[in-house]
């Protein structure tokens, strides 16, 4: 690994990303150089949490629709700009 390289940094001196969610067998969740890199973690699905009244749901890292509801985080966000229009 390049010394020069942000995550070289991050890995070889304790950064850590952290998360409010963690699901089982997601690959992201379950592994500890994502948050060690400093990557975006999953996060927490804006309805879930709104119904819960806590975080709650799973929207993945990679992805913009939570596993539990289908709430989608780009389509909320599109639907935010056109209200503002």
């Amino acid at each position: 690994m390049d010394i020069d390289d942000p995550a070289y940094w991050m890995l070889t001196h304790g950064e850590t990303s952290s998360t409010d969610v963690y699901k089982r067998g997601c690959y992201i969740c379950e592994d500890p150089e994502y948050a060690q890199m400093g990557v975006s973690l999953c996060q927490a699905c804006a309805e879930c949490s709104a119904k819960a009244g806590k975080p709650a749901g799973h929207v993945p890292a990679d992805d913009e629709e939570c596993d539990e509801c289908g709430w989608n985080a780009r389509v909320a966000w599109q639907n935010e700009q056109a209200r503002k229009d």
